[in-house]
């Protein structure tokens, strides 16, 4: 049985919705959380965090992305989550939930401003193909292991991946929100063996690169 204390500390102290985040001895949900942080740092809190962002994927597809806000002092760090459902078939072979975040300066950008700028930045990220899927021609077998329900995956000359790693410490790497294993995304370059590859680690809040 859940004990009262640990039903204390997976609880908001102010309003009691699920707690996201934990100051000392108590725990916040994330708007509670957010508007404590703001009253400290003297900052006026957006009057509504709760926001939706639909963007067009290169096959022309709806995309919805869920926006929510963390609020650090000054400054806050505004990310769009993509929203599958459960029953999305995608998800059965590893598609994830795209995210994608800026970081704002209250004292520099308004509410408003800040979700311009992350709305145009959702657009520009999701419109951009880092792969484009091949159908695998009946009766052949391909010796790859980049492949997805009957296609194979191969690298666009630009795009972007996401390094994430599991609770069991398993690297993997995330374009177009489709998860590859390390090996998959040797795979999934393998299309421009013999040329030259150059990188940038960006962080997730930074601006796309000018070549995006």
């Amino acid at each position: 049985m859940e004990s009262s204390a640990s039903r204390y500390a997976s609880r908001c102290v102010v309003c009691g919705k699920p707690a996201r985040v934990s100051m000392g001895a108590s725990a916040y949900c994330l708007d509670c959380y957010n508007r404590l942080t703001d009253y400290l740092a003297g900052v006026e809190t957006p009057t509504n965090d709760n926001y939706s962002i639909l963007a067009l994927d290169p096959n022309g597809r709806t995309v919805e992305f869920a926006v929510e806000r963390f609020a650090f002092g000054t400054s806050s760090t505004w990310t769009a989550v993509e929203q599958v459902a459960d029953d999305d078939p995608r998800k059965e072979w590893g598609y994830v939930g795209r995210s994608i975040s800026i970081a704002a300066d209250a004292r520099l950008m308004t509410q408003e401003q800040a979700l311009d700028a992350l709305m145009v930045k959702v657009q520009q990220l999701v419109g951009h193909a880092g792969m484009r899927p091949m159908r695998i021609p009946s009766g052949q077998i391909w010796e790859t292991s980049a492949r997805r329900e009957g296609q194979v995956l191969s690298a666009n000359e630009t795009g972007v991946a996401r390094i994430t790693c599991d609770a069991h410490g398993e690297m993997s790497f995330v374009v177009d929100g489709q998860s590859l294993t390390p090996d998959q995304f040797a795979d999934f370059m393998s299309c421009f063996e013999g040329f030259d590859l150059y990188w940038q680690v960006r962080d997730a809040s930074d601006e796309p690169p000018d070549w995006l």
